[in-house]
């Protein structure tokens, strides 16, 4: 029992988590690309016993890796995720002979990669001569969440206060953009698979989510250079300075996102029972932006030329992203393109749920999950630890 302590705990929680986020992309990969042998309708890619392997396999390397007094390292940890994803994977070939071996061949291949990504890449941040966690972090965040509403507050009123229109200029741009969309896609060149609904509907609920992505980036770019003076003054969390442009695209999201219930109540497309996933959608992709911000704002400080560079990768995305179309009119062999565009799924899903008032498929959902799990983790600890180093720069 000497070895059943609360670390031992977090590490057997961290190796299930990233096998588990393994198994999700292995299980959406296998079910949504046509490789190997053709699986039936009837296939169950995810049984509850699958699971119970899961979490049997890590809990059993973590403890002979404890036991051996070796869990103290993160070669060890890794080396604890690779010895989980040897048990589990022959323990489900033997009592579960119906999992497709090509879904086994992918989870292995993805929990190795998603160990090294999280636990050998991150470099370790210490502080007064301790290593400190992701965990650690948060809580510091956390007891500096008045200072990051009153900036959220303060820079939503003062970006509006000398306008005319005020903050109606939030969803004057994206309704503007919709209408003339939806003149074009339903007069001029017709949008096909789009289903019995208005186009502007269709159009809007897929623009309303990529807008806390593209802004969301857009602002990251900024948010740490247009403060270095303030920066090189007094210290306060920097990451604060980044999550303050992702609030303030979320209070954008807000408005545009009434402003679209309304015209598509004019439409005839009412909020619907399905709109009790949405919480759920809007988290994934809060987490997911969140953790491609906090790469690319760093990375502005040292490279200025990030900026052009983005808006370019931005408005290429546009187009590769099913926004002005449906998933539907992805051609078969180009499918793949959803599978490496997290922000394409997490569409359907918004399309999915306001537009077609149906759930979103929770199997799409797997890879966007994961990712936002793994950038948002690297991206912390990567822009904790070099977060001494912006000074440097000013």
């Amino acid at each position: 029992m000497r070895y059943i302590t609360k670390a031992f705990a977090i590490a057997v929680l961290a190796v299930f988590a990233i096998i588990v986020g393994a198994m999700l992309m292995a299980i959406q990969v296998r079910l949504r690309i046509v490789l190997g042998k053709t699986l039936g309708e009837e296939y169950l890619a995810q049984p509850f016993s699958l699971f119970v392997i899961l979490w049997v396999s890590s809990a059993a390397s973590t403890w002979i890796m404890a036991r051996s007094g070796r869990l103290t390292s993160r070669i060890s940890y890794f080396l604890t995720v690779v010895m989980t994803l040897g048990f589990s994977t022959l323990i489900t070939a033997l009592l579960l002979p119906d999992i497709s071996l090509l879904q086994l061949v992918y989870y292995v291949i993805f929990g190795v990669s998603i160990g090294v990504v999280t636990i050998l890449l991150p470099p370790i941040q210490r502080e007064n001569g301790r290593s400190r966690d992701f965990f650690y972090y948060v809580a510091k965040l956390w007891e500096n969440r008045v200072l990051l509403g009153l900036w959220v507050r303060y820079n939503v009123r003062s970006r509006y206060s000398q306008t005319f229109l005020g903050i109606a200029w939030i969803i004057l741009l994206p309704l503007s953009t919709s209408f003339i969309m939806a003149f074009v896609f339903s007069q001029i060149f017709p949008a096909r698979f789009i289903g019995d609904v208005p186009f502007i509907s269709f159009f809007l609920a897929a623009l309303t989510a990529w807008h806390i992505f593209s802004q969301g980036i857009l602002n990251g770019t900024s948010s740490l250079t247009g403060e270095m003076g303030l920066m090189s003054q007094i210290y306060f969390p920097r990451e604060i300075l980044v999550i303050v442009k992702l609030g303030e695209s979320l209070v954008d999201f807000m408005f545009t996102f009434a402003a679209m219930l309304v015209i598509n109540a004019l439409s005839g497309v009412w909020p619907n029972i399905n709109f009790i996933f949405l919480p759920a959608v809007i988290l994934i992709q809060i987490a997911f932006t969140l953790g491609v911000m906090l790469f690319v704002s760093y990375i502005t400080v040292m490279v200025r030329d990030i900026p052009q560079l983005v808006a370019v990768s931005l408005q290429l995305l546009f187009y590769l992203t099913p926004i002005i179309y449906s998933v539907q009119s992805i051609p078969e062999n180009l499918s793949f393109i959803l599978l490496i565009n997290p922000i394409a799924l997490l569409i359907d899903a918004y399309r999915s749920i306001i537009v077609y008032n149906t759930p979103p498929d929770p199997v799409n959902l797997y890879y966007p999950l994961v990712m936002a799990g793994v950038l948002l983790y690297t991206g912390y600890m990567f822009f904790k630890t070099y977060e001494k180093r912006l000074v440097d720069y000013v």
